[in-house]
């Protein structure tokens, strides 16, 4: 009995990490750009500054992973943590662009240990069987954290821009306490055998999947090129600012501020992420199948970004919106499980690893792009990156219509 509760304490914590990871992730969307900016970022400069911790997670995650081989997944959990906390307190002390860069790329490398290690605690702790739904309710937690990290960073911001920093750094040291007092050392001997291959993300350009791993690149390009500029097209657009300004809303207006607008407009499409993926996901999928649900996601989100320069005001903005977070949340888990299901049982584990590096890579170039166009001119972006995601759905149409033909043969 006391072994089966301590199995669900360690669990609960691991789970909980990854909730906090998500959770500190997304509390700074809403404020970077406006703390950045007091710092005269530009539009590309905020783009090169969220894609900097992207960068340094996919060059360091896969030696983490191996390190948590040879040292223990609990010591890696740990550092990944206190690391995070580490950036997070360089951000509340920052006075210039290059100590904003300093903490992304801090934080980006050691929080790259919490992922990997998370999941290889779990697989050395539970069956088979219960492997599934263990990994399920960690990318469960990581939409969750995905959702409040807005509006905890709306609420705090209230009292400084800072203040959103220096709470998670104290809440990441005391996880840091709290996982060393109540995680054990996860024993397994098979994986302490293991040594990881050289992975070319060239090499799967050249299989039958190559496709999915483009798309699955766009769609998170699609999505970090909105959120790295959405701010500046605010301020542009809106003049709203991070004091109070007047927007505005369905024929009047609001006194707001930059960030709680983030904060709402985040926070309202991780909740339809949500709702798409739980609730309408499946019924797409029984009425059209996985591939033509992914082209629908596509062309939904194309419409969304040219929807959005046609808003006038909050409301309209808000529902285009989620327009997008709709359209790309009957995407990614349609591609994910088209590529799970066209690999072999002992692959599974390097085509999740595949994918989500394409899906690091999108976090990579979506900013920069985004912010890079931005420069130029503020309806650029939307432009750009709606003629790219229809771009990708007419590709994949003629693709999916072109495995029907073959299949009906």
């Amino acid at each position: 009995m006391v072994a089966m509760v301590s199995e669900r304490v360690q669990l609960g914590v691991l789970v909980a990490g990854m909730f906090f990871l998500s959770l500190g992730f997304s509390v700074i969307m809403p404020v970077l750009p406006y703390y950045s900016q007091n710092m005269g970022a530009t539009a590309f400069d905020l783009g090169l500054l969220m894609a900097s911790y992207s960068v340094m997670q996919l060059i360091f995650t896969p030696f983490l992973g191996e390190l948590s081989d040879r040292i223990g997944r609990k010591p890696v959990f740990l550092i990944g943590l206190f690391g995070y906390g580490v950036s997070f307190l360089i951000y509340g002390f920052a006075t210039q662009l290059w100590m904003l860069f300093a903490a992304r790329m801090i934080g980006g490398i050691l929080s790259g240990g919490i992922y990997p290690a998370s999941l290889a605690y779990i697989a050395d702790i539970t069956s088979h069987k219960d492997r599934g739904r263990i990994m399920g309710m960690l990318g469960a937690s990581s939409g969750l954290g995905m959702i409040f990290g807005p509006a905890l960073a709306g609420g705090l911001s209230m009292w400084g821009l800072t203040v959103p920093f220096f709470t998670i750094a104290a809440a990441s040291f005391g996880f840091v306490v709290l996982g060393y007092l109540l995680l054990r050392e996860s024993k397994s001997v098979d994986v302490h055998r293991l040594r990881p291959g050289k992975v070319s993300l060239l090499a799967p350009l050249s299989s039958r999947l190559w496709l999915l791993f483009l798309l699955a690149l766009l769609v998170t390009m699609l999505m970090s090129g909105f959120q790295g500029t959405f701010a500046y097209y605010l301020m542009d657009r809106f003049n709203v600012l991070d004091t109070p300004s007047a927007m505005p809303v369905a024929g009047t207006t609001m006194i707001v501020t930059g960030p709680g607008i983030m904060a709402i407009m985040f926070t309202v499409m991780g909740i339809t992420g949500v709702i798409c993926q739980g609730m309408l996901l499946g019924i797409k999928i029984e009425l059209i199948g996985e591939r033509f649900t992914v082209i629908t996601g596509l062309f939904i989100a194309a419409a969304s970004f040219f929807l959005v320069l046609s808003a006038s005001e909050l409301v309209s903005l808000m529902l285009f919106a989620c327009t997008l977070a709709l359209g790309t949340g009957l995407v990614v888990p349609c591609l994910n499980s088209l590529v799970s299901k066209r690999t072999d049982e002992e692959h599974q584990g390097a085509a999740m690893g595949v994918i989500g590096s394409y899906n690091s890579l999108g976090r990579i170039i979506g900013p920069p792009v985004g912010g890079f166009s931005f420069d130029i001119h503020m309806d650029l972006p939307f432009i750009i990156l709606g003629f790219l995601a229809g771009l990708g759905g007419f590709v994949a149409m003629l693709r999916a219509l072109r495995l029907r033909a073959l299949e009906r043969r």
